[in-house]
């Protein structure tokens, strides 16, 4: 188990003063406590609207309006004092260089990271991220994919122990989406703490600490396994389920084998693992 305390949240809610109904605040968080560790990959899931991306905004440093609650923070990056940056959906929209090395080179000027180590640290980078051979490839070209991967890479020089990825894979194909999340597995394995926004749940991986939000509150924090657990054969009253979010093609099979009295143990996550666990329950 993770023991480094990166952010501890207490008590955050966040009720923005235009956020009415009527006369009636409408809060995006309601009371909600959450503790980061090094070195941990959370999956923040849920809807649009659920709060996800307020939290993982608070959880990056910065400040939002309306909010009140205890946080505590001991993340450190090359930009002192200033927030863990968040990737989006489209990075091409804040991209400001011609090339991924320009760009990130930028950002780290930006920050006032020395200047003596910025082109060093903006190559290395983009090395880790899978880009040593694009560094001066023209922005445009480059694939959707790609574009993440340079504003990964900016995090990366940063020097941030902490990446925080608001559903990066939403508006990517599947072979983009898996090359992204294969990078950034890659980058975990290295010890970074990932924050991995999505509404997809076959990027779900086992060990994963899975946080899903609904109506501006944490309903479940822990294992990928439990989120999918049923009380008993056939009953489709997982959380899952009572979220009412599809399961991975995986976990669905998983499902209709255990109906048909064949368990398989662990829960797999992915077609990989659902292959693995056929054949070790054959043999």
């Amino acid at each position: 188990m993770k023991t480094d305390k990166q952010v501890e949240i207490k008590q955050i809610s966040v009720t923005p003063p235009s956020m009415r109904i009527g006369n009636e605040p409408l809060p995006i968080l309601k009371n909600v406590s959450l503790t980061t560790r090094q070195g941990e990959w959370i999956t923040l899931l849920g809807r649009n609207g659920s709060g996800k991306s307020t939290l993982a905004k608070i959880a990056a440093g910065f400040r939002v309006s309306g909010q009140s609650g205890q946080i505590t923070r001991t993340i450190k990056t090359a930009a002192e004092g200033k927030p863990v940056p968040i990737v989006m959906q489209q990075p091409e929209a804040a991209m400001v260089g011609a090339t991924p090395w320009e760009d990130v080179v930028l950002l780290l000027e930006q920050n006032e990271l020395a200047g003596i180590n910025i082109p060093y640290e903006a190559e290395k980078a983009l090395e880790r991220v899978g880009l040593g051979e694009r560094l001066h490839q023209p922005i445009e070209t480059l694939s959707g994919g790609q574009k993440q991967l340079v504003a990964i890479a900016g995090c990366l020089a940063s020097q941030s122990p902490m990446l925080v990825l608001d559903e990066i894979t939403a508006m990517l194909d599947p072979e983009a989406s898996s090359f992204v999340l294969k990078q950034v597995r890659a980058l975990h394995d290295t010890g970074i703490t990932v924050i991995w926004i999505t509404q997809k749940l076959d990027e779900l991986r086992s060990g994963d600490r899975l946080i899903a939000m609904e109506d501006g509150a944490i309903r479940f924090d822990g294992q990928p396994e439990a989120w999918f657990k049923r009380s008993q054969a056939g009953t489709c009253d997982s959380l899952c389920e009572q979220f009412g979010l599809e399961a991975p093609y995986a976990v669905q099979v998983a499902w209709e084998l255990d109906v048909l009295g064949i368990s398989l143990s662990p829960l797999p996550l992915t077609a990989d693992m659902l292959a693995e666990a056929v054949k070790r329950h054959a043999s």
